[in-house]
């Protein structure tokens, strides 16, 4: 791979050559940022050799764990965000959380799925914000999707805002 930088500089933009073809990339605290689409592979590096063994690989067992049980993560949710946020953003009864979490009621399969998928999205937050940025932020307007993250979460789900969270992280905003 043949690249050419044009000019070096902490913030800003600069143009790469890659192979014939010129692109524009972002400049943050002095890295380039790869536009959609492009990944960043490390190279590979050799430790010295390693001697073949005949193992074979372990089999892969999964134990049910109460934690990732559907009452766990309602509760965990419910403590977390609130009652009423929690039904809010899954677009169920105001008392259903509640329930789920008490183990009263079970949720139904699509809501299991749901209570999953705003738990991974927490989980997210959590690493990336303080409760109180994190709230802030999922309430603002976000340039990377063009809209409240909250709002895109109640119609895309999860996977979208995670994106935009990692692109906030990694200085893209737009």
């Amino acid at each position: 791979m043949h690249e050419k930088v044009s000019s070096g500089t902490a913030e800003g933009e600069i143009l790469v050559e890659v192979l014939g073809t010129s692109l524009k990339l972002k400049v943050h605290a002095g890295k380039a940022l790869l536009p959609k689409g492009f990944a960043y592979v490390e190279p590979k590096r050799k430790t010295g050799r390693r001697k073949k063994t005949s193992r074979q690989p372990r089999s892969l067992n999964i134990q049910d764990t109460s934690g990732y049980a559907p009452d766990a993560v309602a509760l965990r949710l419910v403590k977390t965000l609130g009652n009423n946020t929690v039904a809010a953003l899954l677009g169920v009864s105001a008392d259903r959380p509640g329930r789920w979490a008490s183990g009263v009621e079970e949720p139904t399969r699509e809501n299991r799925a749901e209570l999953m998928d705003l738990d991974g999205l927490v989980g997210h937050l959590l690493a990336a914000f303080t409760p109180e940025q994190a709230t802030l932020w999922l309430e603002g307007q976000n340039p990377h999707l063009g809209a409240r993250p909250i709002d895109v979460y109640r119609i895309d789900g999860a996977a979208p805002v995670i994106e935009a969270m990692k692109a906030f992280e990694q200085g893209a905003f737009a």
